[in-house]
């Protein structure tokens, strides 16, 4: 019999009047829509996010005070913009059409397309790939991207850090954040077996790679040029990398829109210490999350959800159109005991079901600290978790956790 996974050493497990305290007194949630959501599952895995991470979580009390956007200067910052550096041919598999218009329905914010990154090419003498950058001012130049490479398997990873440098230079002044995203696989560190991705909050950027969410691929669990493609059904395949592109996707904005990693439910906010966590986690914001969201974007919830559940119900996401149907059913049923009340907006007062039914007037600029979000890299003999920022909980510890030579490797930036 194996040993039970227990929390690390110094994470409190959320009681129910914990959670009810980061959800905030005054939030219009009925008893049964909050316990339409599963509770904060325990570790089963020693590399589990909570079996190695001691979060203290973010209340919603918290995410007022400490969210850059509620600020009246940001009000100018409106858009998400997603940018790819690959080739329409990699991306294929991606649908990126698809995963465009389900950030949009998820976050209620505009999102567009910015053609940074153009003539990616392979030069096979320097074994590097290079591109075409456009600047802010739409001047173009040409750009090495560093990369490592294996010469017997021909694998290679593209340094993530090189990217988020490239980014900076052109941040759009309209962007709530700056997002790239690639079928290439990316490393941070040499000893880095990958790296799913990093953000730098303070300059509103982020670098992901899907590569490792593709469910053809098996990949060495020591070695980061080592992996090959197995037989998948193509309708499966893309069903399962667009699941899981979506999730990796929106958790990571919403770090980058000031949300910090979720304790009291079963959420999109969790983090996680590995794929096979990764993979098992909830697609949905639990309620103290959403409300973080509604009170930033100021949305209809029940619209938000029919979109949703419009999307999850074309592209098959099966487990995932049942939860919006039951919660929308629950919704809909109390939406005249949580209507809000009329208001003004240009002239117009429309009646809004909001998730928030009394309109907190609080408004504190914080500066997110000039470093990255932290992230799991996995060496040859140690998972090492590396926290840089406030945001994520750690308060700037730096651990190595020892773990077996074979292990369940990977990891994303901060779902760790």
């Amino acid at each position: 019999m194996s040993k039970p996974v227990k929390f690390v050493r110094g994470f409190h497990e959320p009681k129910p009047k914990d959670i009810d305290k980061a959800l905030g007194n005054d939030a219009p949630f009925s008893n049964e829509f909050k316990t339409s959501f599963n509770s904060l599952p325990k570790p089963t895995n020693d590399l589990d996010w909570l079996a190695n991470y001691r979060e203290k979580g973010q209340t919603y009390a918290q995410f007022l005070d400490q969210c850059p956007f509620l600020d009246d200067r940001s009000s100018l910052q409106e858009y998400i913009y997603l940018t790819l550096l690959d080739n329409d041919d990699r991306l294929s598999i991606l649908n990126i059409d698809r995963l465009v218009d389900y950030t949009k329905r998820f976050f209620q914010m505009e999102v567009k397309l910015l053609p940074l990154f153009t003539n990616i090419t392979w030069n096979d003498k320097k074994r590097t790939l290079a591109c075409t950058v456009k600047g802010r001012n739409n001047s173009t130049s040409e750009t090495t991207l560093r990369t490592r490479y294996d010469s017997i398997t021909g694998h290679s990873q593209i340094c993530v850090n090189h990217v988020l440098n490239l980014l900076k230079r052109s941040v759009p002044s309209d962007a709530r954040c700056l997002v790239a995203i690639t079928l290439h696989d990316l490393y941070s560190d040499s000893s880095d077996l990958f790296i799913a991705g990093l953000a730098q909050g303070n300059c509103r950027i982020a670098a992901f790679s899907f590569f490792r969410y593709d469910p053809r691929l098996e990949i060495s669990e020591e070695f980061w040029y080592d992996w090959k493609i197995k037989k998948t059904k193509s309708k499966l395949m893309s069903t399962i990398i667009l699941l899981r592109s979506c999730r990796l996707l929106t958790h990571e904005i919403g770090h980058l829109l000031g949300i910090d990693h979720c304790i009291y439910y079963d959420c999109l906010m969790n983090g996680s210490g590995h794929l096979e966590e990764d993979f098992s986690q909830s697609l949905f914001l639990c309620p103290v999350d959403l409300r973080k969201l509604s009170k930033l974007v100021d949305f209809d919830v029940i619209q938000r959800y029919e979109q949703m559940l419009d999307f999850c119900t074309e592209n098959k996401f099966t487990d995932e159109t049942d939860v919006l149907t039951k919660r929308l059913e629950i919704l809909k049923n109390e939406k005249p005991a949580t209507q809000t009340k009329k208001r003004s907006n240009n002239g117009d007062e429309n009646d809004k079901f909001n998730i928030l039914d009394t309109e907190i007037i609080y408004m504190f600029s914080r500066i997110i600290p000039s470093s990255s979000i932290s992230t799991i890299r996995r060496s040859s003999n140690f998972v090492r978790i590396f926290e840089v920022g406030p945001r994520d909980g750690l308060q700037n510890e730096k651990t190595q956790v020892p773990t077996p030579i074979k292990v369940e490797f990977v990891n994303r930036l901060s779902r760790t």
